[in-house]
């Protein structure tokens, strides 16, 4: 494997989210054809998703798309969704990726190329530390991390280990976005003042039943 490869593949895929952006998550993991193997196992790089409650759904289903990729970890605090992701997983690429609760067991293994995160966003910035730390290539959820002292630990550290870590800003690439913006700088709103960006989506309780 060759680093060619990886930066080709994290570069001009962008696997995690790039082709799901208007999809529900996990939506495409029940919903997709089964692939069709390009290549010898042997040959692809190996990926490690951390965090597959949600968004991390639809991290595997991209992953699940690409005939240079195998998942070989599936990583998540819950072992019933870590679990249950795990042998979907086995039955679609037809090889039973690892579950594990501790992301360092994965990146304790040197035949992970790949870790593809979408834990909740205080783990992101250390998620992605130590995956690098550990010699991996890391695309990470936004937000990269939850202030400027991190996001800067991250880049030093992808910098001293040679690693590639990137993120998904998916939304700056939209035609409709661009369009928006260059209407407000073009001042046909008058002058902004004050912006706010709001994200509400519903999830059921993630505690004890009847708590």
């Amino acid at each position: 494997m060759t680093r060619c490869t990886r930066r080709r593949f994290l570069e001009d895929s962008v696997l995690a989210a790039a082709m799901t952006a208007a999809f529900p998550a996990g939506r495409l993991l029940a919903e997709e054809e089964n692939p069709e193997p390009k290549k010898n196992p042997a040959q692809r790089l190996h990926v490690a998703v951390v965090g597959v409650g949600g968004r991390g759904g639809d991290h595997i289903s991209e992953f699940l798309r690409h005939p240079d990729t195998q998942i070989t970890y599936i990583v998540d605090a819950d072992e019933k969704i870590g679990r249950r992701r795990a042998e979907a997983v086995g039955k679609r690429q037809g090889s039973m990726p690892k579950f594990v609760r501790d992301m360092r067991e994965a990146f304790a293994d040197s035949s992970v190329d790949i870790v593809s995160t979408a834990t909740p966003n205080h783990w992101h910035a250390l998620c992605a530390i130590w995956a690098m730390q550990a010699g991996k290539d890391v695309y990470v959820e936004k937000p990269v991390s939850s202030n400027v002292s991190e996001g800067r630990r991250m880049v030093q550290t992808a910098r001293k280990h040679g690693r590639i870590c990137q993120t998904g800003t998916q939304s700056r690439s939209m035609k409709g976005t661009i369009e928006a913006i260059e209407y407000v700088k073009a001042g046909k709103i008058g002058e902004v003042k004050l912006a706010r960006g709001l994200c509400y989506k519903r999830r059921p309780s993630i505690g004890p039943k009847g708590s």
